[in-house]
């Protein structure tokens, strides 16, 4: 499951995970991977347990290199307005080489007695490809040349809801009331969906896949309170306590595990502000700890893991580390005991708590404390989100970028320049709508008494004959 940041900019969110991912794949410097946590480097830096980083170019996390290959995706689209009542739409079918539609035809199985889930009536394009909305999915189909696609479940069918105003300023619950009955149902046909895909093995049959996934994963109610809640967060206050509660477990989190405490992240506001923001070290830039300096990147003479402070760090925002740690906490349940029953949830108050948990290490992940006081097994993962043609520069503090030599340069550079604080700036108060009105009652007042006076004053100088 992920989510990307920037796609409204050139997909920059997506292009630089599958980039980092697939293709080509990330290539670290020689000998600038190094483990993420300095006290860590008298453990085996092969073993799977230690969490690994890159000096150069910057990854606060290499486990993205350990997904390996990629065979669809599934990108969800605008499901909150409906074009048609109770009615999703699959786009994308047979988009790509490997896919064979069978991504489109279980989500085409996976309708109900109220739901319909119906396919795309627009014709392909004029390569004779299937019409793609844009997603994160146009970056899979365009980096991997047409070899790896998948789907598109969307509320529209060949154009977008009337006044959704998707990505505009008035893109708000406000303006338009999001339809959670639509939400919680779109939510457990990806949950199905995911399963389905595992379930498969390799026959394509997307009935049988589609029909095991809808008896194991039940309906998410609208009424659900985790779900009310979440929406409440991410649609009408983002500085809810939902979010408040899993982003400071988060903080407390990465102290336990770095020594260092950087805050809580820049908060969503209310009403909730999307706008990715600029990328710096308060904004989700990683960067590195080297003696008593940062970096936004390096290669300097300094050897790292010389102080046993040395460590790489991350401050997304309030929004990026509560979702991250909810998709620890729900993605993180579940795990089995040596015995193979399912394991009874320890509570904790912080990650420390969560250190003599033993029902992580089946699968290689380590426990930590999510937001619901629970030890759980981490699963999520940050990644930046980045133009592929930008790099930190080296040896600086964060905020400070290069231009990428091996840059292909098949997208336009979207980014920010850099202001100095010395660029001067001149506010006007927004005086209201009637001010002209008054302006030009105001001058006509003045117009005719000064046309007033002129006729009295030509009189009276007639009469005195001074005219």
């Amino acid at each position: 499951f992920g989510f990307f940041q920037a796609e409204s900019y050139g997909y920059v969110g997506s292009r630089s995970f599958l980039r980092d991912v697939a293709y080509p794949g990330f290539q670290c410097d020689e000998d600038r991977t190094v483990p993420a946590v300095a006290k860590n480097t008298g453990s085996d830096d092969n073993s799977e347990e230690v969490k690994m980083g890159c000096l150069n170019p910057l990854r606060t996390d290499l486990d993205f290199t350990k997904l390996g290959e990629i065979s669809g995706m599934i990108a969800v689209d605008q499901i909150g307005v409906l074009g048609t009542d109770q009615t999703f739409y699959v786009h994308g079918e047979n988009a790509g080489d490997n896919d064979n539609g069978f991504l489109a035809n279980v989500l085409l199985q996976l309708g109900s007695n109220d739901w319909t889930i119906a396919s795309l009536a627009a014709e392909n394009d004029d390569n004779g490809q299937p019409a793609i909305p844009p997603t994160p999915l146009q970056s899979l189909i365009k980096l991997s040349e047409g070899a790896v696609g998948g789907a598109v479940l969307a509320g529209y069918d060949e154009t977008f809801v009337h006044e959704s105003f998707y990505h505009s300023h008035l893109d708000s619950n406000a303006t338009r009331t999001v339809d959670l009955g639509s939400i919680a149902m779109a939510a457990t046909v990806l949950a199905r969906a995911a399963v389905a895909s595992a379930y498969d093995n390799g026959e394509g049959d997307a009935e049988s896949a589609a029909q095991y996934a809808a008896n194991l994963v039940p309906n998410l109610s609208a009424d659900d309170e985790t779900f009310l809640a979440l929406a409440d967060c991410l649609l009408t206050d983002g500085n809810c306590d939902l979010l408040l509660s899993y982003g400071k477990m988060e903080r407390i989190n990465n102290e336990y595990v770095t020594g260092v405490d950087l805050g809580l992240g820049v908060p969503l506001g209310n009403p909730p502000n999307y706008y990715p923001s600029v990328y710096d070290a308060s904004n989700g830039q990683g960067f590195v700890q080297v003696g008593t300096k940062r970096y936004g990147s390096y290669t300097g003479d300094e050897e790292y893991g010389k102080a046993k402070t040395d460590t790489f760090l991350l401050r997304p925002s309030l929004l990026e580390t509560s979702i991250h740690g909810m998709l620890d906490d729900f993605l993180g349940r579940g795990s089995v005991n040596a015995d193979g029953d399912v394991a009874e949830l320890s509570s904790c108050k912080s990650s420390k708590d969560c250190a003599s948990v033993s029902y992580c290490s089946a699968t290689g992940d380590e426990a930590l404390c999510s937001g619901d006081g629970v030890c759980v097994c981490s699963r999520a993962h940050y990644h930046l989100a980045l133009d592929e043609a930008i790099v930190p520069a080296p040896n600086n503090f964060t905020g400070r970028f290069l231009f990428d030599e091996n840059d292909q340069g098949v997208s336009p550079v979207f980014t920010e320049p850099y202001w100095s604080p010395s660029v001067g700036v001149r506010v006007y108060r927004d005086a209201g709508g009637s001010s002209g009105n008054w302006a030009l009652g105001a001058g006509l007042v003045v117009w005719a008494c000064s046309l007033l006076s002129t006729i009295l004053l030509k009189k009276k100088l007639k009469k005195e004959k001074l005219y």
